[in-house]
């Protein structure tokens, strides 16, 4: 993956010469996404938690998808995140339309759902940190467009945030990926050729990407390909095969991140 940075010259915040504001002026909307396909498990330790640490923001969402998943994932929202749906931070919704778990269309579906003016994925088994919805919006101050928030300049810890608008531009998650790996590396290095800044967080250290330890079994027990050696290979050569062609837009002359929903128990709704 260096050889990929070492071919680019991407524009690359440094924070020793422009440092982060302590106040941002405005308050963005941050929508945090969480996709899910049988990991209940996980969600229970980590959204409750993510939701506490991320209090302080006074501009925040959670958009919770449910991928189809058969752990009684409805129940639990029903009992326990009800005030939340209530309170609209947070947004619910469910298909039963997915065999497998596609992680390139699942944060395509749940991203184009989510209102904010950010959008960012946080995986099941992450816990976001406390305050980064805040952190985000401080980012973003010094970096009003062409942004790419990650958590470090290599390492992705499952996590990149767009501003909306600009991630529909650049045609969200390639879904030619196939499997486990590399959606979040594709979208990345595609916007950043594109000529956006990266605003990195992982000068904080590991405040931001804490998580639950999960096996490679886990990892890929529920997508219709379960070799992960295989489809990192594939997406790796896919996606620089489309950098070298300067096919920084995904998705091209097809609709992508389709889906019916259910919003909230009540509301059908189609994206």
């Amino acid at each position: 993956m260096r050889e990929i940075w070492d071919e680019w010259r991407w524009d690359i915040w440094d924070p020793a010469n422009e440092p982060l504001p302590e106040n941002a002026k405005i308050h963005r909307k941050i929508s945090i996404c969480t996709n899910c396909m049988n990991r209940l498990h996980d969600l229970m330790v980590t959204l409750p938690v993510n939701l506490y640490l991320n209090r302080d923001y006074p501009n925040v969402e959670f958009v919770l998808l449910n991928y189809n998943s058969q752990d009684k994932m409805d129940d639990w929202v029903r009992d326990y995140m009800m005030p939340y749906m209530e309170a609209g931070i947070l947004i619910y919704v469910h298909t039963t339309e997915p065999s497998f778990y596609r992680p390139a269309h699942s944060r395509n579906v749940s991203f184009k759902v989510a209102t904010g003016d950010i959008v960012t994925n946080v995986d099941a088994d992450n816990f976001t940190g406390p305050g980064f919805a805040k952190m985000l919006n401080l980012l973003a101050e010094l970096q009003p467009e062409r942004a790419a928030f990650s958590a470090e300049k290599v390492l992705m810890h499952g996590r990149v945030g767009f501003y909306k608008d600009e991630w529909l531009e650049l045609g969200g998650y390639d879904e030619d990926l196939v499997g486990y790996s590399w959606e979040d590396y594709n979208l990345f290095f595609r916007a950043m050729a594109a000529g956006f800044r990266l605003m990195w967080w992982g000068h904080w250290g590991s405040r931001f990407t804490d998580r639950i330890f999960t096996s490679r079994e886990d990892k890929v027990r529920y997508m219709e390909c379960k070799h992960q050696v295989f489809t990192e290979f594939v997406n790796e050569r896919s996606t620089l095969r489309k950098l070298d062609r300067r096919q920084f837009t995904a998705n091209q002359d097809r609709e992508w991140g389709k889906a019916t929903l259910v919003k909230n128990f009540h509301e059908v709704i189609e994206v």
